[in-house]
């Protein structure tokens, strides 16, 4: 069981720190934290009605993230921003009231827990197995169309103008984030998965200011953090969505706070 956990945990990590890489070079961070709360609201849904854990998250999320993929390039950024935050207290509000008309016994469930704070028994051989086929097509879609996404992600509206279908290519991106939200949704907890789409990349760009590395750097803190959380959350019997949410937030902060201290003393040395 454990065995199972960690490894889950390194592929979730690695699919959910590259898809994140993407959703932050591509611009698409408003649709994903808004998409994200989509499926925990399909994930209340469905454990009160007692439904399966995969098929209304996957329908809320997806939904959601394509409608606000199109709308992101036809509306401001501002009333974008205020569009995912309407969604994001419309689909939190359903999760609240789902968790509110739940029963006693419906709270002490593994599915519940797993909505809030994460739980590893989420994991199953299924889960991971589904884990597994959505990075390897993840990948060879990288491979397949690397030129067209370096372009985007070097310059969009760059690649634009040379005829990269850069929509087509954004919404592509989004169907797989959604996917694998749904995915480790139970597995990290749903107010907590965000750690993995977004910190990584940030520990990236405090590291180095090249695409190349940022993307490598990306899906090593994914990969090696999430298990050390998961460890962490078996070490000292704490919810495994705040293990591995403190571990790999606290290692970028640490990174951050290195780096600048590097860069002062660097300065005083260049000074003196």
């Amino acid at each position: 069981m454990i065995e199972l956990v960690v490894v889950s945990s390194v592929v979730g990590g690695f699919i959910l720190a590259l898809v994140g890489y993407y959703i932050s070079r591509l611009g698409l961070s408003t649709v994903t934290f808004s998409a994200a709360h989509a499926a925990l609201a399909g994930l209340a849904l469905s454990t009160i009605l007692n439904m399966d854990s995969y098929i209304l998250p996957i329908i809320l999320t997806l939904s959601l993230g394509l409608v606000l993929g199109v709308a992101l390039t036809r509306v401001s950024s501002e009333v974008m921003n205020n569009l995912s935050m309407m969604f994001f207290t419309f689909f939190n509000s359903i999760t609240l009231l789902a968790i509110y008309l739940s029963n006693a016994v419906v709270l002490a469930t593994t599915r519940v827990g797993g909505l809030l704070w994460g739980s590893p028994l989420a994991v199953t051989i299924d889960r991971f197995t589904y884990m597994v086929v959505l990075t390897g097509i993840f990948i060879t879609y990288l491979i397949l169309f690397k030129s067209k996404l370096d372009a985007i992600v070097f310059d969009k509206k760059l690649a634009e103008a040379e005829g990269i279908n850069t929509k087509l290519h954004s919404t592509v991106v989004i169907v797989f984030m959604c996917f694998a939200i749904v995915l480790m949704l139970e597995v990290v907890g749903g107010f907590l998965v965000f750690s993995l789409i977004y910190v990584p990349y940030i520990a990236s760009v405090i590291m180095t200011s090249r695409a190349d590395l940022q993307l490598v750097i990306s899906c090593l803190f994914g990969m090696i953090l999430t298990p050390v959380g998961v460890f962490l959350s078996f070490l000292y019997d704490i919810p495994i969505g705040s293990a591995i949410a403190l571990t790999i937030s606290l290692t970028t902060i640490a990174t951050y706070v290195i780096k600048s201290s590097i860069r002062y003393f660097r300065n005083l040395r260049g000074l003196s």
